[in-house]
């Protein structure tokens, strides 16, 4: 969590004025006590009234007035934000910490990581970095000053930098007005400890975690930095990083290499590890290889990129060849999957990617006993393309499986237009949090392009990120690389190249705009009441959807044929290509899952606990949280990610397109 709530050097005055001029019902913050040397205040605002109450500091624990105890001041207000109820006024009237009052960084610069503990900064400066390696983090013991962790000769020493509220020293030495002119003097006029060593400051641990506020300012240095000191700098750096790690990883991929297994691997330099690789286990085992397939399940530790978020798992794996059509829907129905994705086209400039794995529409085909039958095809949008398979084995209840075919995406490329991306990402997301919903057990997601790794550890990355963002707010932070990286710990080589690594930033940075572009309109609808000034409205319209119950539109168009269908009272014909003869309003419903001319109707919504998913895309954060700092929408990379967000984010898909107990 970001620790930007603390003020070091503010007074009473200064901290009332702040909370009612700029903060709003729930708005927070903490300073330093001016009366109560080494204690704290933690200051709520609450009506036309600012409440101050004492943290009490031991020395080692920290707490609000003999209440529970915490190590830190950040577990402190972590606990009092996740338990609204339990802070209260004298008159038992809660005092929810809703909304943080954020600090300024003492500098800009990347070496500053912020809140890190020393176990933190210990293993990132010797993991990271080499002889010479510094960084610098806020003291967890001593809030208000700083830490300078350096590497000399592979061991770890920290100095503490003192910050009397106008100057910087590292205790006795020079005083510096700023952070960054105190850092500059003693990496040209080294430092010398206690045993004699000298502290040379050459080489910054650049930070790689960002909170969202910052990852519009992190997208501008990169990409300055990339074109500054090309091609050496900016997103290659942090790209070079994961390809050193790889290089240093232990993990072994013997199985692969077995001459059995060969034909079986797309790409023979693209092999799984083997000890996260999927074991098919209805087979004959007489027959060498017969339980190998190119695929490997990603299971991240529970909340190991944010407190009290789980992800889910992926599968994630190449594109079909030939002979690994009948293992791949083994895969599938052993593992229990429900939605695939495939981002690749079959063919690509010539050369087959992925073997056409399901029959055609209407057809059903027979895969080593699992029978696949095509139920229906709809393009959903210019790049995608949803397929709806009922599979089935003797014995056993049959199962839907959904399709995602994105096709916008070219191999070793980016898509030109991250808001397509976003689209499948939302559509997909919306479904398999229903389906997880109503079902006892997990569902991976299958995930794969051609190789199963750039196009493939690209959307799995993105989905991570940005479920973290749905479950924890605008608040959280994120750290792109290090994600890579864990992701990179199940299947080698995720995220294939340096411009999906820099597309990730781009996606990220577009979802926030479009999320801000959300919450700004709530806003105005709150005080102004809604207005449509997007939607025409006409006799024609209005026997659709009914003036009173316009739809609300999302800012990534991820339901361009809900509006296609709104504006213009059809649905798809027999004229359409990949559309059933038999594909009339009903088999629409059922393939979207929700009626395309139907206004979205609350009582019908299905109430589920938020807690049930991480990945909930209903999990309304941003209603708790007004934001109301955050004052205009982000300024557009100069990536080329089409058009800014004009529309807010869709509400899920109403139902399911299928009867759920048909398929548990």
């Amino acid at each position: 969590m970001s620790r930007r709530w603390f003020h070091s050097h503010l007074n009473g005055m200064e901290t009332q004025r702040i909370l009612l001029d700029e903060g709003v019902e729930g708005s927070f913050l903490v300073r330093k006590s001016y009366s109560r040397k080494g204690q704290f205040v933690l200051s709520v605002r609450h009506g036309n009234k600012v409440n101050h109450i004492k943290i009490h500091n031991d020395g080692e624990l920290f707490d609000l007035n003999g209440g529970e105890k915490f190590n830190t001041l950040t577990n402190l207000v972590e606990h009092y934000m996740t338990h609204p109820r339990v802070l209260k006024e004298q008159g038992g009237i809660p005092l929810p910490l809703l909304i943080p009052i954020g600090s300024p960084e003492p500098t800009n610069e990347r070496w500053f990581h912020g809140q890190m503990s020393r176990k933190e900064a210990e293993y990132l400066i010797l993991e990271k970095g080499r002889p010479g390696s510094y960084l610098v983090r806020e003291s967890q013991s001593d809030p208000g000053n700083y830490v300078l962790t350096v590497n000399i000769d592979d061991k770890v020493a920290e100095i503490k930098i003192r910050f009397n509220g106008e100057k910087y020293d590292i205790g006795g030495g020079e005083e510096f007005l700023s952070l960054n002119d105190l850092m500059k003097y003693y990496s040209f006029n080294p430092m010398v400890d206690h045993t004699g060593s000298v502290m040379h400051l050459m080489n910054p641990v650049n930070v790689t975690r960002i909170s969202i506020a910052g990852i519009v300012d992190r997208v501008f240095k990169l990409e300055h930095q990339k074109y500054q000191h090309y091609p050496f700098g900016g997103f290659w750096e942090e790209f070079d990083v994961l390809q050193q790690w790889e290089t240093k990883r232990e993990s072994t991929k013997d199985i692969g290499f077995l001459d059995e297994n060969k034909s079986k691997n797309r790409y023979r330099n693209i092999l799984p590890y083997d000890h996260s690789r999927i074991i098919l286990k209805c087979c004959d085992k007489s027959l060498p290889g017969a339980d190998y397939i190119n695929a490997n399940m990603i299971k991240l530790e529970p909340f190991i990129l944010a407190e009290k978020y789980e992800t889910r798992n992926y599968i994630v794996t190449q594109g079909c060849l030939r002979n690994t059509v009948d293992d791949f829907w083994k895969m599938i129905w052993q593992e229990d999957s429900r939605i695939i994705v495939m981002i690749t086209k079959l063919f690509e400039k010539s050369k087959e990617k992925c073997m056409k794995y399901w029959p055609d529409l209407g057809q059903s085909c027979e895969y080593s006993k699992i029978t696949v039958e095509n139920l229906g095809e709809y393009a959903h949008q210019q790049d995608m393309v949803v397929r709806m398979f009922n599979i089935s084995l003797s014995n056993y209840r049959h199962r839907r499986v959904l399709q995602y075919h994105y096709t916008g995406w070219p191999d070793h490329g980016v898509p030109s237009d991250a808001g397509s991306l976003l689209d499948l990402q939302f559509v997909v997301n919306a479904r398999q949090f229903e389906i997880e919903a109503h079902s006892d057990v997990t569902h991976p997601l299958t995930v794969h392009c051609s190789a199963g790794v750039g196009r493939t550890g690209t959307f799995v990355v993105l989905d991570i990120l940005i479920g973290l963002i749905n479950r924890k707010g605008l608040d959280c932070e994120l750290d792109i690389q290090r994600t890579t990286h864990l992701v990179r710990s199940f299947r080698p080589g995720l995220v294939q190249t340096e411009a999906q690594y820099q597309f990730i930033y781009t996606a990220i940075n577009h979802y926030v705009q479009s999320v801000c572009s959300r919450i700004s309109a709530e806003k105005k609808i709150e005080m102004f009441g809604r207005e449509y000034l997007n939607i025409k409205y006409t006799d024609e319209l209005a026997t659709v959807v009914g003036e009173e119950n316009v739809p609300t539109l999302n800012p990534c168009t991820a339901q361009r044929v809900l509006k296609n269908a709104i504006s213009c009272n059809t649905y798809p014909t027999t004229d359409s290509p990949l559309v059933s003869p038999t594909l009339d309003k009903s088999n629409v419903v059922e393939l979207l899952g929700y009626d395309p001319g139907k206004p979205n109707d609350p009582s019908q919504a299905i109430v589920t606990n938020a807690d049930s998913c991480p990945n909930s895309p209903t999990s309304n954060v941003f209603e708790l949280h007004s934001y109301e700092n955050i004052s205009s929408s982000l300024p557009s990379s100069e990536c080329d990610i089409g058009p800014p967000p004009m529309e807010a984010p869709p509400p899920p898909p109403e139902s399911l397109f299928y009867d759920i107990n048909e398929i548990i």
